[in-house]
């Protein structure tokens, strides 16, 4: 071979090792693009796919916390309202421990004596009153003007018989005369009788009208007589009804005196039953009662009474467990509920009591305990009772533990956590619960093949709400105990969002 041939064939080589060096380099560069651009893709991924934090459904009871306001009541509380119309002298300062039979309010006897001689007087005029009207009552007499008319109608009527009469007798001298021959005739007697013949006609005359006005007279009389009978009649059956009246008002008036004397007997003193405290007074000393007035007072031990909603009502039970926070910043302590008052007459108090202590027995109790009215008769209730404070829904009841210093209207705050009855199969947290116009649903994780790999994604599972408290919800759904329930993302997740697990 020649050295011609020998470089033309050393350099064909060399071209085909030049050709394959540089399609290496092509492939590679290829590849090193690609890689690169894999990698700016996953890295552009993790910026714009939502990171999530998921959770899986569990099963079990949903808790739920009730919170609330209160404070310390005595067990038994009694409203003893004061006797009315009567001045205060000295009463018992809230706070004051009474013990029974002391007094809770003395009245001014200056004031009560007074009131006793005013009373009486009182009654003395509406007797006096009631005869007046008894015998207005009987009616009064009077004459009749009928019979008066009456009378002179009969007058007349005799008047006009006799005019009548002498009429008569003169028309029959007349006749008589007339009839006799013109020779005899005497024309003085003639015009004699003539004359006596009308003055007879004109007295008969007079008689007759004289005789209509007396009837007429007669008919006035009888109707006045009516008209006056009616009004007297009348006039007592007013009189009848206002000595009726009177007489309530004589009957109403002696029971006020009877308690008046009641209370006087009792030295104008009204006085505790039991040992007590007194919770409040609503009279000040020197103050003339309307009967509103009204003190309050607290036996037996100490509770704490919780103010309930309409939600907390429904769920708390009697033997439940609450935990108690005092305002005066003593540690929370947990208490057993010793019974809950809905308001819906259920009968479960706190141990109060209820009665009446009446005013009309003052003299035989010695003045204990009565209420103001006119009749004397209080009202009292428990701390049970009622329904619990206005505005509240209810309330519940609970012993103060023991050495825990309270006095009344202390007031605490508490908590109660009451599970559901229900052990649920399925619940899910309360920040995974979703909605819109389609109803409630959640998010779960889901797994899609792409030409970049396994991608996840964001996918609805509708859900119906059992119940749910501030932190959980139970649910019915096809939810299973292995699914990943979207809880929470940096950013805002839909259906079909790719998402990534945060992690």
């Amino acid at each position: 071979m020649t050295r011609r041939e020998y470089r033309k064939k050393k350099a064909g080589k060399e071209k085909k090792w030049f050709q394959k060096k540089t399609a290496l380099k092509v492939f590679g560069g290829f590849f090193a693009l690609m890689a690169a651009c894999t990698v700016l893709s996953r890295a552009a991924a993790s910026v714009l796919v939502a990171q999530v934090e998921v959770e899986s459904p569990t099963g079990g009871t949903v808790t739920s916390t009730f919170e609330g306001q209160g404070e310390v009541v005595p067990s038994d509380e009694k409203q003893v309202f004061l006797w009315a119309e009567q001045q205060v002298e000295k009463s018992a300062a809230p706070g004051t421990a009474v013990k029974k039979g002391d007094c809770l309010v003395q009245f001014r006897m200056e004031y009560l004596e007074k009131s006793i001689d005013e009373k009486n007087s009182e009654i003395d005029q509406l007797k006096l009153q009631l005869e007046q009207q008894e015998v207005a009552a009987r009616g009064s007499s009077y004459v009749s003007s009928a019979d008066s008319a009456a009378r002179t109608l009969d007058l007349a009527k005799a008047q006009l018989d006799a005019a009548s009469e002498k009429a008569d007798q003169a028309q029959a001298a007349y006749d008589s005369y007339a009839g006799e021959s013109e020779e005899e005739e005497n024309e003085e007697e003639r015009q004699a009788l003539e004359e006596a013949l009308q003055a007879a006609q004109n007295e008969r005359d007079a008689a007759a009208q004289a005789v209509d006005e007396a009837q007429n007279a007669y008919e006035d009389a009888a109707a006045q007589d009516a008209a006056q009978e009616a009004n007297n009649a009348s006039a007592m059956e007013s009189a009848r009804l206002a000595g009726e009246e009177i007489q309530v008002q004589i009957d109403d008036a002696q029971k006020e005196l009877d308690v008046l004397e009641e209370y006087q007997a009792a030295e104008g003193r009204l006085c505790a039953e039991e040992d007590c405290v007194v919770l409040e007074n609503s009279v000040a000393d020197g103050n003339v009662t309307t009967g509103a007035e009204v003190i309050v007072t607290g036996s037996g031990e100490w509770l704490l009474r919780g103010s309930l909603d309409e939600d907390s009502r429904k769920r708390i039970r009697e033997g439940g467990k609450a935990s108690v926070s005092m305002d005066s910043g003593e540690r929370a302590l947990d208490v057993e509920i010793r019974s809950v008052d809905t308001g819906e007459g259920s009968g479960n108090t706190g141990g109060s009591t209820s009665g009446n202590a009446g005013g009309n027995n003052a003299a035989e109790s010695g003045g204990s305990e009565s209420g103001s009215s006119s009749s004397g008769n209080s009202g009292s209730s428990g701390s049970g009772t009622g329904g619990g404070p206005a505005g509240s829904a209810g309330v519940w009841y609970a012993p103060v533990p023991e050495g825990t210093e309270v006095s009344y209207g202390d007031t605490f705050t508490w908590k109660v956590q009451v599970p559901s009855e229900q052990n649920y199969d399925c619940k899910i947290p309360l920040t995974a619960l979703r909605e819109d116009s389609q109803g409630n649903y959640c998010l779960i994780v889901s797994e899609e093949s792409s030409a970049l790999g396994t991608v996840q994604k964001a996918e609805r599972v509708p859900v119906t709400v059992l119940e749910k408290n501030s932190e959980e919800a139970a649910v019915d759904s096809v939810l299973e105990k292995t699914d990943q329930v979207i809880v929470g993302s940096e950013k805002y997740v839909e259906e079909g969002d790719q998402i990534r697990i945060k992690g």
